[in-house]
C-alpha cells in the first residue's frame, strides 16, 4: 500500500451516504419536501399608518384651541377622526387618527395640514422596520444553520450588510463538478494532486479541478475498511459559502456573491500533506514551481479535511505564506469526538478552527473539542432527523458524476465553510482586515459557547458584519476650534466640530505653538504657559481606526496670546494702629504660583519712604493720621496688579494703648447663681451683642460672650485681651436618682425616671396633687407650650423678673397661668410665638413639637457660637428646614441622638414632646 497522509474523516466519515432531497431536474420538476410557506421579507413596501407628524411655524405663540381647531378642519377634509398625543422632544405635534391609512389616503391628511398657514410642516409618522433579506431558494427554509433561530448564525441582516460581493474563498478540498446553482461563483482552480493514482484522471498535476470522484473497493486504502461511494465533498463545502441565492432553486450560500476558487487536493484513499501545503500557497497567490501563478488570490481559504496527527511542519509553513499574504485560513476541527489538539490542521497555528453545533447550538456529539477551538458553526446531527443536517449542492453519481442534486451532510466540514462565508463577507466589507482581526471579530461577537470546551461559541453573522461595518466606516474630518481667551494662565479647549465617526475611533490631540508641537500638550485643554505669549496656539485633531485612512484637523489660529492676569485679594493689616506697634500685611492669596509680591506703605495717601517691608512700625510723624499698604504682584508674561488695604484707625500716641479689664466669670452649682462682672476700663465701653453694659455684676445663662470696645483716639495694646466668652452649665452638680419614686406613676425602673426625679428634685416640675393627697408626674402625656415656659423660666433659676402689665401676646392674660414665665420667654428671645393677622399669638396650649422644642433649648443656653454641618443622619431632617441650625446643634450636643430602626434613623421634628422625654432633655443641657 502506497505511502500517503491521508486527511480522511472529512471525505467518508465526515458526510457518509446520507439521505438526499428530492433531485431538481428541469424536466421532472420534484415537489417540496414540505408545504410551508417561504418566509415574508421584512422591510419592504409603505406600511399604513395612523399617526401623523405637525411642526407649527410658532407652537408657543399658538392657543392649544388654535391648534384643535387646526387638526379639526385636516380631519374634516379628509373624512378621519384625528386627535393629538404627545409632543416630541423637538417640539413637534404628534396626532393620531382613528385608524391607519394608505398611502393616498395618508397624502390627502398631510395635503390638509399643511394649507394651514401656523404649519411649518405635516407628515406620515412612517412605520418603520427591521431589514431582513430572505431568499426564495427552493430548500432555503431548510437551511437552518442560516436562519434567527436557537442554532442559526443569524444571516438574513448580514445580507443587508454585505452578501461576499468581491471576496474570493480557495476551497482546498475534493475538487468541484459542475453545478447550476454554483457556475455562476466559481473561478478557474487547479488540480495540485501530484499522484495519478489518487488523482484518478491519469495525470498528475493540471488546471482541471474537476472531481473525479474518491469512491473506494473494500480494503482498498486500508486492510479492513470498507468500500466507499464518492463523496463531492468539495461541491458540498463549495455550496455552503457560495451557492447562487435569490435564483428561485436550491439552496443560498453563506456568502452568495463571493466566488469560489477549487483547488483539488483530496482523490482517492484521501490526499498528501505536501499537496495539500502547497494547494494553501497556490491558493493565496504564493509561487508552486510548475504551477501558474494563481489568477485570482484567495484572501480566505476553507480547509474541511484532516486527520489525527501533529500539524505537520510543511502545513505550518505553508499556513505562514498564507497569514502574510492577509488570508484568512479556516479548517474543521474534525469529527472523532477527540480533543482537537490531537487533530491537523486544527492543532496547527494561524489556522480559525472550527467545530460543530446542532439545530439547538449543542455540541455536536462527533465534534472535537477543547482549547484547540476556535469557534463553531452548524454542523448537523442526522442521528434522529436527516434534516437536521446541512444541505448544500452536490451530484447522485455513486462513483463518476452523473447529474447535479442536492444532499444532506453533517460534520466539521460543513460547519467550517459557514465560518469561512462570514470571513469572507467581513472581507468584503472592509478588505484592510487583518487574519488576526478576522479571528477576534469572529469571537468577541459569538454568542456564548454552549459548553466549556466549544471555543468562543456559535458565530453570529449580524453580529460580526455590524461591527466590520462600523470599523469600515471612513472617518470624515470636522473643522476643530478653541474655546477660550488667548491669555497666559487661561485654559482653552478644543470643540471637534462635526465628524463623521464611530465608538471605535481613537482620538489624539496635539497643540501647538506657532505651528510647533508643544510638548506633553495633548489633552482636550491646554493651559496656556508664558512661554506662549505674543504667539498664535492651535491645536490638530486626529482620528484613527484600525483599518480605515486616519483623519486630522487643525483649527484656526487663535489670536496672539495676551498678558495674563494675576488673581488676587484684598491685603489686610493686622496690630493695633499706635505708635510703636508693629503692623503687618496679610497679602492674602494671589496666583497662578508663584508671584513675586512688593510691598508699600503709604500716610494719609503719600507714600512712606523705605517703607516697602510687609512689616512696619508706626513713628510721631504718624500720630493723627492713617495708614495704608499696597501690595503689588509681577510674574513673567502676566499683567502687574497692585491691592491696597483698607485705612487704618487714626494712629495715636503710645500713651493711648490700652489694656482693658477681664470680664471675671462666676459659675455657681446652680444656674441660678451664675454670675458675670464688667469692670470699667478708660476708653473702653464693654458690649454684649452690640449693647454697651454698663460696670457691674450680671445673671449669666448659657453663652455668655463680651466685647470690648474702644473709644475714638485709643488704641489696643499689643497682646491685649478684648473679647471674653464662656458657656455656664445648666445642669448642676451631679445627681443620683433617690431610691423612692417623687411621683406616684414614674416607677423607678421606668425609662426617664432618673431625669424626671431631677426635675422634681430641681423643683423644675412639682407635678400634680390628685385627689389621694398622691403626686403624680403623667409622663406620657404631652407638654405645651405654657407648661413649656415655666421648665424652662425654673430650669434658669427662676431669675429676679417682674412681667409687663400689659402682656405681650394677644391670647395669653396677665392673670393666666405661667403668665410670668411665658412673658419672661418673650423678653429673653426664647420664644417670639407667631405673628398672624398683626397679632402677637403664642398658642400656651398647643403641644410643643421637637423642632421647636430644639429652638428653645439653643436659646436658652443663649445661642452658643455653632455651625451646623451640611447634613444630619437622619432621614426627615433638611438642611433647608426650619429650625434646622437648632436640631444640629441638638444632635451635635448629645441632648437628642433620635431614633434608629432597621432601616432609617429619624429625627420626627413633627411630633410633639412628652413630658418624660422633656425631662430627659432638660437633663442632659450641658
Amino acid at each position: 500500500m502506497r505511502s500517503q497522509v491521508i486527511f480522511a474523516g472529512i471525505i467518508a466519515m465526515v458526510g457518509a451516504a446520507l439521505p438526499a432531497l428530492p433531485a431538481v431536474a428541469d424536466e421532472v420538476p420534484a415537489p417540496l419536501p414540505s408545504a410551508a410557506a417561504e418566509p415574508t421579507p421584512t422591510g419592504t413596501g409603505v406600511v399604513p399608518t395612523d399617526q401623523f407628524i405637525v411642526k407649527f411655524k410658532d407652537r408657543d405663540g399658538i392657543q392649544s384651541a388654535d391648534r384643535q381647531a387646526s387638526f379639526g378642519r385636516a380631519a374634516r377634509a379628509a373624512g378621519v377622526p384625528v386627535q393629538a398625543v404627545r409632543t416630541t422632544a423637538t417640539g413637534e405635534d404628534v396626532i393620531k387618527t382613528e385608524r391607519r391609512l394608505g398611502t393616498e389616503e395618508a397624502n390627502q391628511l398631510v395635503a390638509a395640514m399643511s394649507t394651514d398657514p401656523n404649519v411649518e410642516y405635516a407628515e406620515p409618522d412612517v412605520i418603520m422596520r427591521t431589514q431582513e433579506t430572505w431568499f426564495n431558494d427552493t430548500y432555503f427554509t431548510y437551511q437552518w444553520g442560516l436562519a434567527h433561530n436557537q442554532g442559526g448564525i443569524l444571516m438574513p441582516i448580514a445580507w443587508d450588510i454585505n452578501q461576499g460581493q468581491g471576496s474570493v474563498v480557495a476551497v482546498i478540498d475534493s475538487g468541484i463538478l459542475s453545478h447550476s446553482d454554483l457556475n455562476a461563483n466559481v473561478l478557474p482552480g487547479y488540480d495540485m494532486i501530484s499522484d495519478s493514482g489518487v488523482a484518478r484522471d491519469g495525470n498528475g498535476r493540471d488546471s482541471n479541478p474537476r472531481d473525479e470522484g474518491d469512491a473506494t473497493t473494500a480494503g482498498q486504502c486500508a486492510a479492513g475498511e470498507p468500500a466507499s461511494s464518492s463523496s463531492w465533498h468539495g461541491t458540498h463545502v463549495a455550496g455552503i459559502i457560495a451557492a447562487v441565492a435569490g435564483n428561485g432553486k436550491g439552496v443560498a450560500g453563506v456568502a452568495p456573491k463571493a466566488k469560489v476558487v477549487p483547488v483539488r487536493a483530496i482523490g482517492t484513499c484521501g490526499g498528501y500533506a505536501s499537496d495539500i501545503a502547497d494547494s494553501v500557497i497556490w491558493a493565496v497567490g504564493g509561487t508552486v514551481p510548475g504551477v501558474p501563478a494563481n489568477a485570482n488570490p484567495a484572501r480566505t481559504v476553507n480547509i474541511s479535511i484532516g486527520t489525527v496527527a501533529t500539524c505537520p511542519a510543511v502545513f505550518q509553513d505553508a499556513l505562514q505564506v498564507a497569514r502574510d499574504k492577509g488570508a484568512v485560513v479556516v479548517v474543521a476541527a474534525g469529527n472523532e469526538g477527540i480533543d482537537a489538539s490531537q487533530a491537523s490542521p486544527a492543532n496547527c497555528q494561524d489556522v480559525i478552527a472550527v467545530g460543530a453545533s446542532t439545530r439547538t447550538n449543542t455540541k455536536a456529539y462527533y465534534s472535537n473539542y477543547g482549547a484547540a477551538i476556535d469557534v463553531t458553526a452548524p454542523g448537523g446531527d442526522m442521528r434522529y432527523d436527516v434534516l437536521d443536517g446541512i444541505v448544500s449542492t452536490l451530484n447522485n453519481g455513486t462513483d463518476r458524476a452523473t447529474t447535479e442534486d442536492y444532499y444532506i451532510k453533517s460534520g466539521t466540514s460543513m460547519a467550517a465553510p459557514h465560518v469561512a462565508g462570514v470571513a469572507a463577507m467581513m472581507l468584503s466589507e472592509l478588505p484592510a482586515l487583518t487574519p488576526a482581526a478576522v479571528e477576534q471579530k469572529l469571537k468577541a461577537t459569538a454568542s456564548a459557547p454552549s459548553c466549556n470546551v466549544c471555543g468562543a461559541g456559535l458565530i453570529n453573522a449580524t453580529g460580526a458584519l455590524r461591527n466590520v461595518e462600523e470599523e469600515a466606516l471612513v472617518i470624515t474630518a470636522g473643522k476643530p476650534s478653541i474655546k477660550g481667551e488667548p491669555v497666559v494662565g487661561r485654559t482653552v479647549t478644543v470643540d471637534y466640530g462635526n465628524w463623521t465617526y464611530n465608538s471605535l475611533a481613537q482620538w489624539s490631540r496635539q497643540w501647538k505653538r506657532n505651528g510647533i508641537d508643544i510638548p506633553s500638550a495633548t489633552d482636550y485643554s491646554y493651559t496656556l504657559a508664558p512661554e506662549d505669549l505674543g504667539t498664535a496656539i492651535t491645536v490638530t485633531v486626529t482620528a484613527k481606526m484600525n483599518f480605515t485612512p486616519t483623519a486630522s484637523a487643525t483649527s484656526v489660529p487663535t489670536a496672539a496670546v495676551k498678558p495674563g492676569l494675576l488673581s488676587a485679594v484684598e491685603p489686610t493689616l493686622s496690630g493695633s494702629a499706635y505708635v510703636g506697634n508693629a503692623l503687618t500685611v496679610d497679602p492674602g492669596t494671589w496666583g497662578p504660583e508663584p508671584v513675586e509680591l512688593s510691598y508699600q506703605w503709604y500716610r494719609a495717601g503719600t507714600l512712606i519712604a523705605d517703607a516697602t517691608e510687609p512689616i512696619y512700625t508706626p513713628s510721631d510723624p504718624d500720630a493723627g493720621k492713617t495708614l495704608t499698604a499696597t501690595v503689588t504682584g509681577t510674574k513673567l508674561a502676566y499683567g502687574t496688579v497692585s491691592k491696597s488695604t483698607k485705612p487704618t484707625a487714626v494712629v495715636v500716641t503710645a500713651d493711648k494703648a490700652v489694656s482693658p479689664a477681664p470680664v471675671v466669670f462666676a459659675e455657681a452649682p446652680y444656674m441660678v447663681d451664675d454670675n458675670y462682672t464688667v469692670p470699667a476700663t478708660d476708653g473702653v465701653d464693654y458690649q454684649i451683642n452690640g449693647v454697651t453694659v454698663p460696670a457691674g455684676t450680671y445673671p449669666a445663662r448659657g453663652q455668655v460672650k463680651v466685647t470690648a470696645m474702644l473709644h475714638a483716639g485709643y488704641a489696643l495694646a499689643r497682646d491685649a485681651a478684648a473679647q471674653w466668652i464662656t458657656f455656664f452649665s445648666t445642669k448642676g452638680p451631679e445627681f443620683v436618682a433617690p431610691a423612692v419614686s417623687p411621683f406616684k406613676d414614674v416607677l423607678t425602673t421606668q425609662q426617664f425616671y432618673k431625669e424626671m426625679s431631677w426635675m422634681a428634685d430641681r423643683k423644675i416640675s412639682t407635678g400634680w396633687v390628685e385627689a389621694d393627697k398622691s403626686v403624680t408626674y403623667r409622663p406620657l402625656a404631652q407638654i405645651n407650650r405654657d407648661a413649656m415656659a415655666a421648665f424652662l423660666y425654673r430650669m434658669a433659676g427662676s431669675p429676679e423678673y417682674t412681667p409687663p402689665a400689659q402682656s405681650p401676646f394677644k391670647d395669653v392674660l396677665t392673670t393666666q397661668q405661667f403668665y410670668k414665665e411665658m412673658a419672661w420667654l418673650a423678653e429673653t428671645g426664647i420664644s417670639s410665638g407667631w405673628t398672624e393677622n398683626g397679632a402677637r399669638l403664642y398658642k400656651p396650649l398647643t403641644p410643643i413639637n421637637r423642632d421647636a422644642m430644639a429652638a428653645f433649648l439653643y436659646r436658652l443656653a443663649n445661642k452658643p457660637d455653632y455651625v451646623a454641618p451640611p447634613w444630619l443622619p437622619f432621614n426627615d431632617v433638611s438642611a433647608s428646614q426650619q429650625f434646622y441650625k437648632e436640631m444640629a446643634w441638638m444632635y451635635e450636643s448629645g441632648i437628642s441622638s433620635g431614633w434608629r430602626d432597621a432601616y432609617v434613623s429619624l429625627y420626627k421634628p413633627l411630633s410633639p414632646v412628652n413630658r418624660d422625654a422633656m425631662a430627659a432633655f432638660l437633663y442632659r443641657m450641658p
